[in-house]
């Protein structure tokens, strides 16, 4: 793949469509600039992250649904169902009565676009479900984070058809009224425009899609997922001592659940254990991505936080669970964790689990099921598919898996069984299904040039500590579950030894600079900045330095890529020298 010159732009997507996933944040002040709301950055934000940022389609059919249902000073959001709708008004109670406020009328309105009415239809047609959930302005900011934290609202491509679809509805309605026919042949001549110019659009990429297809397109992923678990099992029986498995752990697609977004499959992995097991709190252990921590805080009784992940904040809790001072419900933990790469002693906790009658849920989006298997040790393996399984940041999606050798998988089957709602949108299906068909290859390929800059970056006097999972000191648990043909992922932490340095070279990297990872192009962000600007203090009590720039090695040139890192390490390295 060759390298693309990567936007200095504020504010454009990444890639540049309008349902990409990541945002140019091209410099370490214009990531500043953004967390501290400064006009000449947020002015510019035309896109973003989209758990983090409503994208404008979702914005237009919002203020559509306000104007023709909502009430005086009323805002809405709008989720894929009731059921999750319902969830968001109870979490924005739960809110309000915690810091004492009175908790104003919250309304949920159900609307369905039409059905295809022929065959012919059904491939541009689909009959789809929201709910729209109408709050008072003032209690938006809970809306917001239950929009952020859980990751259920809908995604653009859902919002973008829903504008369509309705915005045509109440055009007959209100020509019905008022005979507009004029305005009708216009709106239909600019309808007939934007579907020409998307299908020029869709063709000229090979990204035509049949709406038909999306139910066999979710069964395939599934399939895909289920089935590359199994080859995992199978060589490892086959080739490896490494890692112990049992036939009975072989997955079907049954076992394999799909959501909205990575954060939606670890939000339901959390709900299921709170609807499941008597209610106590959560451990956190490792320093973990924000919203993870969040949703355990934020959602039931709480959460421990282990946050350095080691082995002595293993024997702490040991202590306090033989000793019966924490009773938990469960142990939530990264494989390996982001941004410090830490890996943590499964089988330890596995075994803790079972004495102390807990579950163990592992977030392996940074590892990857095709680099470590894990699922032998834990209950619920779950993953943000938005990543590397998709590649082209341009979808949203998340996986649960359940490990069916596990002691509670009869209970978490019933459950999901009994509970699970599909609202994976048949669009983003079609297309996590094309992006993700050479997943291993480009896995493989994401390996090789980031153990390449790894290499580069340990020789460098600049550079003070590399966080990659085989240089930090949880290196031998990483080893216990690495597969016989794994890596060490894509994912590499830096920090320099002065400040300065770490703003210089990541101006001057000429990488695409941005929110994600596991992208097909390499991605590189301050990581701190960007994740905690208003706690970097607290987190540096955990060992995540502020100024930490996070990069994600994508599938470029390599010696094109080793390049552009050593121009970006002599610029800084000669500006350095001046001071």
């Amino acid at each position: 793949m060759t390298i693309e010159l990567p936007t200095r732009e504020i504010g454009l997507p990444i890639p540049n469509i309008s349902h990409a996933v990541s945002v140019s944040l091209p410099t370490w002040e214009a990531t500043v600039g953004y967390e501290e709301n400064q006009e000449w950055v947020v002015n510019k934000m035309n896109s973003g992250y989209p758990r983090f940022f409503i994208h404008e389609r979702i914005k237009e059919l919002s203020l559509l649904l306000e104007q023709k249902y909502g009430r005086q000073g009323e805002k809405s959001f709008i989720f894929p169902s009731y059921k999750v709708a319902k969830r968001c008004r109870n979490f924005i109670k739960e809110q309000s009565e915690n810091k004492n406020l009175k908790c104003s009328s919250i309304r949920i309105l159900q609307l369905s676009t039409k059905a295809p009415q022929n065959k012919n239809e059904e491939s541009v047609i689909v009959e789809t479900n929201i709910a729209v959930l109408f709050f008072p302005e003032d209690e938006y900011k809970y809306a917001k984070q239950y929009w952020q934290h859980s990751g259920e609202g809908i995604s653009s491509r859902q919002g973008e058809y829903c504008l369509r679809e309705l915005s045509l509805e109440f055009s007959k309605e209100e020509e019905a009224i008022f005979g507009q026919e004029e305005e009708k042949d216009k709106d239909k001549d600019n309808d007939n425009d934007n579907q020409e110019e998307n299908k020029f659009i869709e063709e000229r990429f090979g990204r035509n899609l049949d709406l038909s297809f999306a139910k066999e397109a979710n069964s395939i992923l599934r399939k895909r997922i289920s089935a590359q678990i199994n080859e995992i099992i199978e060589s490892e029986k086959k080739f490896s001592k490494n890692i112990e498995v049992k036939d009975e752990e072989f997955i079907s697609e049954n076992e394999v659940y799909l959501y909205s977004s990575g954060m939606a499959s670890i939000f339901h992995a959390h709900q299921a254990i709170l609807n499941c097991y008597p209610q106590g709190k959560s451990i956190c252990f490792g320093f973990p991505y924000v919203d993870t921590l969040s949703i355990l805080r934020k959602f039931g009784p709480g959460v421990l936080f282990y946050g350095f992940g080691d082995d002595k904040s293993l024997d702490e809790m040991e202590d306090k669970l033989d000793k019966g001072e924490i009773k938990i419900m469960a142990l939530f933990c990264e494989c390996p964790s982001n941004p410090l790469l830490k890996m943590p002693d499964l089988k330890r906790i596995k075994k803790l689990a079972k004495k102390h009658d807990f579950l163990v849920v592992a977030d392996e989006t940074v590892g990857n099921f095709l680099n470590i298997h894990i699922l032998s040790f834990v209950d619920i393996c779950v993953s943000s598919l938005t990543k590397i399984f998709s590649g082209d940041s341009n979808v949203m999606a998340g996986s649960l898996v359940l490990n069916p050798a596990g002691d509670n998988y009869l209970r978490l089957k019933k459950y999901f069984e009994e509970n699970y709602e599909n609202n994976f949108w048949c669009e983003d299906c079609i297309y996590l299904e094309r992006n993700s068909r050479n997943f291993k290859e480009r896995n493989f390929n994401m390996n090789k040039n980031a153990e390449s800059i790894v290499e580069l970056l340990k020789e460098d006097e600049l550079i003070k500590e590399i966080y990659y999972p085989n240089l930090v000191e949880s290196k031998r648990y990483y080893e216990e579950f690495r597969t016989y043909s794994g890596g060490y992922g894509g994912l590499v932490s830096i920090i320099f030894k002065k400040s300065e340095d770490a703003k210089k070279f990541f101006n001057e990297v000429e990488l695409f600079k941005g929110p994600s990872l596991g992208t097909n192009f390499s991605l590189a962000c301050p990581y701190s900045i960007l994740a905690h600007y208003q706690e970097l203090d607290e987190i540096e009590k955990w060992g995540v330095d502020r100024n930490l720039v996070r990069i994600s090695i994508g599938l470029e040139d390599k010696e094109e890529l080793i390049s552009r890192f050593e121009r970006a390490l002599e610029i800084t390295r000669k500006v350095s020298a001046t001071k």
